[in-house]
């Protein structure tokens, strides 16, 4: 099952980001020996105190984390950005990308944000999710 986590939920969290960071052929992730735990803590508390959410699965397995952006030439709008998508199942995954369709929909429902995204590495062709592709982004080498 697939849940909003928590601050008691930042351990398996930091476990998580970790093992992602080690797996990862994501250059942005490449040393882990880097990483600050307490800037990871500091980003996780802001994302709880209403920057955005994290979705887990019960078995803590799997993880999306989401932030929401403002927009940068318009005040007080937002979007929601997954950041961080790692888990040991496809199927845990596709049911935490599902979570966060049903999260984003309601905030753009009342409001709170006006677009949400989600990247990809491959064309997973998220069209059955009711997505639409809106661009490919490009890394400067």
């Amino acid at each position: 099952m697939i849940r909003l986590a928590n601050k008691h939920d930042i351990d398996d969290i930091v476990r998580l980001i970790k093992d992602f960071a080690i797996k990862s052929d994501n250059i942005v992730t490449k040393d882990p020996m880097k990483w600050s735990e307490t800037h990871v803590r500091s980003i996780l508390a802001h994302i709880f105190a209403g920057k955005g959410f994290c979705l887990i699965d019960d078995k803590k397995t799997a993880l999306l984390i989401a932030v929401k952006a403002p927009i940068f030439w318009i005040d007080n709008i937002y979007q929601l950005q997954e950041v961080m998508l790692h888990g040991y199942s496809k199927i845990t995954i596709g049911r935490l990308i599902k979570e966060y369709c049903k999260i984003a929909r309601g905030m753009i429902a009342n409001g709170e944000i006006t677009q949400a995204t989600i990247s990809s590495y491959k064309d997973d062709g998220f069209e059955r999710l009711g997505m639409k592709k809106i661009e490919i982004h490009w890394e400067v080498e």
